[in-house]
């Protein structure tokens, strides 16, 4: 073979082969949206001003991928009374407020694809 033949058919090689793993890959890169499945809360009804413990129970289903190793970041919100995650994980406490109803808080949860869920549940305080 001339050098300009071996050339191009080592380019149409190459080219095949990139066509081939861009195939293979494609349908094994496909980001998944993390799921909450519940939040916990202990004490629930809970007493004014007390420190209820919160779990985000959450999964990111992306086994069938090559980005099952992501990882999940947690956000908590509440309109009333106060919410703290020392390490942005997945549980929280809220201090109730010192006023007798019912209260939502919220945890959002991000994958580093920008997959996204948000759950709401509703705490009692009496």
């Amino acid at each position: 073979m001339m050098d300009s033949q071996r050339y191009s058919f080592a380019l149409r090689i190459l080219s095949l082969q990139f066509i081939f793993c861009a195939l293979i890959f494609s349908g094994c890169i496909h980001n998944y949206e993390p799921k909450i499945d519940s939040i916990n809360a202990d004490p629930n009804p809970a007493p004014m001003g007390s420190v209820v413990n919160l779990t985000c129970n959450a999964s990111d289903n992306d086994e069938s991928s090559m980005l099952k190793q992501e990882s999940l970041d947690y956000s908590w919100s509440c309109a009333f009374g106060q919410i703290t995650s020392e390490n942005n994980d997945n549980k929280a406490t809220w201090v109730s407020p010192d006023i007798v109803g019912a209260y939502s808080i919220s945890c959002t949860v991000t994958d580093q694809y920008n997959g996204v869920d948000i759950y709401t549940i509703e705490v009692i305080v009496e």
